[in-house]
């Protein structure tokens, strides 16, 4: 991932369906509070995808006004963590080894992470938040999935069309890739969204 120096900031860009999807277990499976089906949460002002995309593209839209930036694709930490830890550090101005790459890469890993919250030894490091609400409730984890598009293994087809059309009545991801390329960086490229 090439990064630019024109903010202060490294933001992420994740799918807003995959982010609506995962704070729908947040609020429900974590947070214990009652958001409705999955549909409905999608939909909500308070936890759906408009309001999600709508803060992405406030915060793309504010990156012209800081310092330093570089942009990070939640797609690309999953796709190739070391590539992209590899740029933080370059971001940073603080290059890491190769070793400390791959170690970090191994030891903080989604399964690593996962089997960390399942021990306890995440609650335990950093306090009650990283433990299960419900150690037999896989998706009261904090470290649930982690899936790139999992949201189509969540939600019906009329509510990935709801989300569809939020999106193209926003131009989401046009602006999005319009943020992206002021910077360098062609999001639709990586991607292979239109």
């Amino acid at each position: 991932m090439s990064l630019q120096t024109a903010a202060d900031s490294v933001p992420d860009a994740r799918d807003p369906r995959d982010t609506a999807v995962s704070g729908y277990f947040q609020v429900n499976k974590r947070h214990g509070l009652e958001a409705g089906p999955i549909g409905d949460c999608v939909r909500s002002p308070q936890h759906g995808v408009e309001k999600i995309a709508l803060f992405n593209l406030q915060w793309f839209a504010a990156a012209s006004h800081m310092r330093k930036i570089a942009l990070l694709r939640y797609e690309d930490v999953q796709r190739d963590t070391n590539d992209a830890l590899r740029s933080i550090g370059k971001f940073l101005e603080k290059p890491f080894e190769e070793s400390q790459l791959a170690d970090v890469a191994v030891s903080r890993s989604f399964k690593r992470m996962q089997q960390s919250e399942i021990s306890g030894e995440l609650g335990a490091r950093y306090g009650g938040r990283l433990q299960p609400r419900n150690p037999d409730d896989p998706e009261s984890f904090k470290v649930r999935k982690g899936k790139v598009g999992g949201y189509l293994d969540y939600l019906s087809a009329d509510d990935v069309a709801f989300c569809d059309n939020v999106l193209a009545r926003l131009d989401y991801w046009r602006r999005l890739d319009e943020a992206f390329q002021r910077h360098g960086i062609s999001y639709v490229d990586r991607a292979g969204v239109n």
